[in-house]
């Protein structure tokens, strides 16, 4: 049986379409498409149907799936053993691409600043940073790994906290008080989101002169219209014109980190979210747990 067939048959079970397995092995479908053939060519079977949208193991390769998942769980014990094949087996290389999706503002300010960290060490993968308004599925793999301000209350995932991301009150250098100053906020939209209650019942009368949905835009809009904004602390600290008043504490937000459970034991996947986590944890803007 060919090894590379077999995973790459448990791959597309696990990422259900070819073009997400295809990324995750870090080849083209074309690939992907020659291993099932010869896998199917040596069981002498179909290995995969295709139902709404999605690759599944037929009914006669269920057997099949288990055995591979089960070689796929070992190998990857051993090649993590501390000590046990270090001499003897080179750890393979990461490589291949990693999609993480989340707040721009922490990608702006906390992972974009310090990805030369992690592709100096591992130059064959390459990470992709999906922010703004795509909220992208992780049990549609759409996305590897995802950075949430809330966490979810259903779906198979792993899950980690990874700290708080604090909030502050910006405003221009020398005035103070921000009751009777102007205001930026965040657009109506974001209404409901726990930072924006905390603003409305603290400084339920500010004189609102401008909003905006990206806390980047709100920001330099705060500066040239010498106006008080709540900010992240991690975007916030690093505005030039800004300070932040440090007798107002602001609620912060709950980041988490979730990988489906499928994907957690992925090398290049764990690599990279062990990474994001040593930079948020590392960061001063976010308090750790």
């Amino acid at each position: 049986m060919d090894w590379e067939a077999l995973r790459t048959f448990a791959v597309v079970c696990r990422a259900n379409t070819m073009s997400a397995a295809a990324r995750e092995l870090g080849v083209n479908q074309t690939t992907i498409a020659r291993r099932i053939a010869r896998l199917e060519e040596t069981t002498g079977f179909p290995v995969l149907l295709r139902r709404d949208g999605q690759m599944r193991p037929t009914l006669r390769a269920q057997s099949l799936l288990k055995t591979a998942r089960a070689m796929e769980a070992e190998v990857s014990t051993l090649l993590e053993a501390n000590g046990t094949l270090s001499e003897k087996v080179a750890r393979p290389e990461i490589s291949g691409v990693v999609r993480v999706a989340g707040v721009d503002v922490i990608f702006e300010n906390c992972i974009a600043p310090r990805l030369g960290e992690l592709t100096s060490n591992h130059p064959s993968l390459c990470v992709e940073l999906i922010g703004g308004n795509r909220n992208l599925s992780l049990p549609q793999r759409e996305t590897d790994i995802a950075l949430r301000l809330a966490r979810p209350q259903t779906g198979a995932f792993h899950i980690r906290k990874i700290g708080v991301m604090e909030y502050g009150i910006y405003g221009p250098d020398g005035i103070n008080d921000p009751t009777d100053a102007p205001w930026v906020d965040l657009d109506d939209a974001f209404a409901d989101k726990p930072e924006q209650i905390w603003l409305n019942r603290h400084f339920p009368n500010r004189q609102t002169i401008s909003r905006s949905n990206r806390g980047s835009i709100m920001a330099t809009m705060a500066c040239s219209a010498n106006a008080f904004a709540l900010l992240p602390r991690c975007l916030g600290d690093r505005v030039a014109g800004l300070t932040r008043k440090p007798d107002i504490e602001p609620e912060g937000r709950e980041i988490w980190l979730l990988i489906h459970q499928d994907m957690r034991h992925v090398p290049r996947v764990r690599v990279v979210a062990e990474w994001v986590s040593d930079v948020l944890i590392g960061s001063a803007a976010i308090k750790s747990v």
